[in-house]
């Protein structure tokens, strides 16, 4: 078991106290870097409850105790008693259980541990990623057939990520929003597969990248995120009226904690030296909140959000360019008018590699995914 600095375990134990106050809450684990020992100072600590309330879905809270970020990871406990989905599986994998009220945790998280790298287990995961991936790169050709080209080529790298997680899985590396680049990496070399890594980073524009370029990319990440929660917070009563997912998510963005932990962590990164790890840990959590700040924003002003049509509908139809637009196209690095060919060429080879790991998906993992006896 990992130890905890003082000032992360004391802020825990009181944390700890009041969640097993409440009748709903019967399970309380450590997840994540700080569960893994892979954690730095800047880490957030991921705190996953399960909550016996009657809800279908995952939520997070984000939290700021005595400067320590956490995450509160909400999961219904039916999903830890019953069929566990495969999208916690490494939560559950790699977690330390701090507060466990039946028993339900403890033996769900003994049944993982000797299920997770079994062959069957493995398949059922990286299924799941090519389903996230067709949706993805499916975007990316319907932007590009609308003429959203920027939206056509984020959607295109976008789509390689769950695609590259079958790579990782193969390697027996754990999936880290802040070390994606990194184990991508690792895996590519380790199965003889460094040329889809080399592709991946010239789509996504990470190849070239130098920290002075992901430091202006996190001023405008500054940028964004103020506009975009002045907006969240001038129309808090259109807010309440949406899928409370949507409301989940915006209420999670919209605290000061989650800008602070994104700087924390992103400069951290280009501390050591890894822009291109920065610039995905920054993409990929912007990404999921513009598409959830458009359907606020579509809400007010009456009109229909399409996720194809992402960068689109964030510049409107309007004479005067929004900031919201402005900083996204920074923080995404996204080029102003891409070329046709650029994204034509890019789709071709993302649906190429696409094509080839679902073809040797199995076989990767037979071959390399070694069960415990």
């Amino acid at each position: 078991m990992v130890k905890l600095p003082k000032r992360i375990s004391g802020v825990l134990d009181t944390l700890i106290k009041d969640l097993r106050s409440r009748e709903s809450i019967s399970g309380v684990g450590l997840f994540g870097s700080w569960s893994r020992g892979d954690a730095v100072i800047s880490s957030d600590v991921d705190l996953l409850i399960v909550d016996r309330r009657e809800f279908e879905y995952e939520y997070v809270e984000r939290l700021e105790l005595d400067d320590v970020l956490i995450d509160l990871d909400y999961v219904p406990e039916k999903w830890i008693a019953k069929e566990v989905p495969p999208e916690i599986d490494q939560k559950l994998y790699e977690m330390q259980i701090l507060y466990d009220r039946n028993w339900i945790l403890a033996n769900t998280r003994e049944w993982m541990r000797k299920t997770y790298w079994k062959h069957e287990r493995v398949d059922i995961r990286t299924e799941n990623y090519l389903i996230e991936a067709d949706t993805y790169l499916s975007r990316a050709a319907s932007a590009r057939h609308r003429g959203d080209l920027q939206s056509a080529i984020l959607y295109t790298w976008v789509g390689l990520d769950p695609i590259l997680k079958i790579l990782i899985e193969a390697s027996m590396l754990p999936v880290s929003n802040s070390h994606f680049v990194e184990a991508v990496s690792e895996a590519a070399r380790r199965l003889g597969m460094s040329d889809i890594f080399d592709d991946y980073l010239e789509m996504a524009g990470f190849s070239s990248l130098t920290v002075d370029e992901v430091e202006g990319r996190l001023e405008a990440l500054e940028g964004l995120w103020r506009e975009a929660v002045a907006f969240i917070g001038g129309h808090s009563a259109t807010l309440e009226t949406l899928h409370i997912k949507i409301r989940n998510a915006l209420k999670y963005y919209g605290k000061p904690g989650f800008l602070k932990g994104m700087l924390l962590r992103s400069r951290a990164l280009l501390d050591s030296e890894m822009p291109a790890e920065a610039a995905h840990y920054i993409s990929r959590a912007s990404i999921e909140f513009l598409e959830n700040y458009m359907w606020l924003r579509t809400a007010v002003e009456g009109t229909r959000f399409d996720y194809t049509m992402l960068i689109k509908a964030l510049r409107g139809g309007k004479d005067v360019v929004p900031k919201v637009y402005e900083y996204s196209v920074k923080v995404l690095g996204l080029e102003e008018h891409p070329s046709e060919e650029k994204i034509d060429d890019s789709i071709a080879k993302a649906r190429e590699i696409a094509l080839n790991l679902r073809r040797r998906r199995k076989t990767l993992i037979r071959e390399n995914v070694k069960p415990p006896a």
